[in-house]
């Protein structure tokens, strides 16, 4: 089993013989917070008043050929989501945020079969640094 990152016991990034659980079209935002002062006759200042919260988006893909039950999945991701659970979000050995929460999941159920089980889907999460 190769592991390749993990947000605390919520996800685990993982690759092996009976299970694959990863990301795709990871994108992460950092930038600052400014303030624009108006001043009369001349171009406004701009004041630098420190970092903003970084963002972090990605895709996963959840199929059960590879050994995920994409609802279940779902759920687990939706309950820590409601529930505000915070952990680091750590891919390759490397922190990429210290402390964050997923702040919006978006799920696109792509292939449902006969009785309502969902076969697979793709889910969209937005992780915001939390401080």
């Amino acid at each position: 089993m190769a592991k390749v990152g993990n947000w605390g016991s919520g996800i685990r990034f993982q690759t092996s013989d009976s299970r694959i659980l990863t990301f795709m079209d990871m994108k992460r935002k950092a930038s600052v917070r400014t303030a624009k002062h108006n001043i009369i006759h001349g171009k406004p200042k701009l004041e630098f008043l420190g970092p903003d919260l970084q963002t972090v988006t990605f895709k996963m893909e959840l199929n059960a050929l590879l050994g995920i039950r994409p609802r279940k999945e779902e759920e687990k991701l939706i309950r820590k989501m409601n529930a505000g659970y915070t952990a680091p979000l750590v891919i390759g050995g490397r922190k990429i945020l210290g402390k964050a929460m997923i702040t919006s999941l978006g799920s696109s159920y792509e292939h449902v079969l006969r009785k309502g089980e969902v076969f697979s889907m793709s889910i969209d999460v937005t992780m915001t640094e939390y401080r």
